[in-house]
């Protein structure tokens, strides 16, 4: 693409589209039904056609550099965004190199998602340089509309992104399509190993959002929660509440997904070192595999003291001296978790967390608290809390490695007391 292409005027460009504005669309947290982030998409005045078929014949015309500029431009007129979310703008990779759009994310981007389109091919080598750049700048990188275009899997490796987007196409079809359920269940898990979201886009029905839920996706967006609009719009109650509660069903219910052989055998190893603990210092060298294995950075075991009501701590590094004391009833969540023998898990700024363990998150300086009962014949006896450093969601899948991993902990503590 030559230089003088970044130098087309919008209004001889593309007189048929007429000028261009922002809608925004929620994106929601299927583990919470919190709305954490909004997703820019353009809308023309008078151009009713397919948007993606408008940039098309920009890029067709020369027109596509400032067309896409125009396009960002008009996300970032939105005012207003409330707090706790991202800002997620689309770009083509083949746009980030001239200066006509490289001037625009010339400036502080915390709090913005870029989104690469898949629809064209860049270097690789182009296309690393680029995401670094913009990680420079304090941006988060998403790859949009995966399963459509072209050399997917290159541009994973390339980008590293925090966040993977599956085109709605893709996401339509896992109610029906066993292959494309598999693929996803590997992405997702390719997801969790690197540290990355996915994103379901077009979720519209009920079923789609259960089967999403049980293929373990973090995050999603669709007619389900809100269509785009010119202002910021929040889901209804009602699809807040359906996406918590499928979450739950998902990881109350038989998992679609099989654990992978490698977790397998880590697994198997872990169990292993439960198994012939001895004494307490062996049982901490297996909670520290485990902790390995759930990409956890840190963790805590507490003891039930059925008599007083109130959890034990175990010193996190010694785990021979007794620490701090909670008593149940002045922690509802701790207490919850305790009498009904579920996880849950606590995010960093997640406004609907519970206060005290997000006090707790911050004052350790972590980002994420997963709480596990330490089950042994029908009763709590102890609790597993888990850290890691980002306030990304903890997945169904590590979730249910944790419980397996509490369970074998709770064998071995009883072992060792008896």
């Amino acid at each position: 693409m030559t230089a003088s292409l970044t130098e087309s005027e919008p209004t001889s460009a593309w007189p048929v589209l007429g000028a261009i504005r922002s809608w925004a669309q929620p994106i929601v947290a299927l583990t919470t039904g919190l709305t954490v982030g909004f997703e820019a998409l353009a809308r023309f005045d008078e151009y009713r056609g397919p948007v993606a078929e408008a940039f098309e014949r920009a890029w067709a015309t020369g027109a596509g550099p400032e067309l896409e500029a125009e396009a960002l431009r008009a996300a970032l007129r939105l005012e207003g965004r409330p707090n706790g979310t991202y800002l997620a703008v689309n770009v083509s990779p083949r746009a980030l190199h001239l200066d006509v759009v490289r001037e625009i994310f010339d400036r502080d981007l915390a709090g913005m998602v870029v989104e690469l389109t898949e629809s064209h091919y860049v270097p690789t080598s182009e296309l690393r340089r680029t995401a670094d750049w913009l990680r420079d700048r304090g941006a988060r990188l998403a790859i949009d509309d995966l399963g459509t275009g072209y050399a997917g899997l290159e541009r994973l490796v390339s980008v590293r992104p925090h966040l993977i987007k599956l085109d709605r196409s893709l996401v339509t079809q896992l109610e029906t399509d066993e292959v494309s359920r598999i693929m996803v269940e590997s992405l997702v898990r390719f997801a969790s190993r690197v540290g990355a979201g996915v994103i379901a886009e077009g979720i519209e029905e009920q079923s789609t959002l259960e089967v999403v839920a049980e293929l373990d996706i973090a995050y999603g967006q669709g007619f389900l929660f809100a269509p785009a609009r010119p202002t910021w719009t929040f889901p209804g109650r009602e699809a807040v509440e359906a996406a918590r509660s499928v979450h739950q069903q998902a990881l109350s219910a038989t998992p679609r997904q099989d654990i992978l052989l490698n977790e397998l055998v880590q697994l198997d190893r872990v169990a292993e070192r439960f198994g012939e603990a001895e004494e307490v210092v062996d049982v901490q060298h297996a909670v520290v595999e485990l902790t390995r294995l759930l990409g956890a950075v840190d963790v805590g075991i507490d003891l039930v003291d059925e008599d007083e009501g109130c959890l034990v701590a175990l010193n996190h590094h010694s785990w021979a001296n007794v620490g701090p004391v909670r008593t149940l009833t002045e922690n509802p969540l701790l207490q919850w978790v305790v009498e009904s023998r579920r996880a849950a898990q606590v995010l960093r700024g997640e406004p609907m967390s519970d206060q005290q363990q997000q006090d707790r998150l911050t004052e350790l300086g972590y980002g994420a608290l997963l709480l596990v009962p330490v089950v042994t014949r029908g009763a709590a006896i102890g609790l597993l809390s888990l850290f890691r450093d980002d306030p990304r969601p903890w997945s169904l899948a590590e979730i249910r490695l944790a419980r397996i991993g509490a369970g074998q902990l709770a064998a071995a503590l009883e072992r060792l007391s008896t």
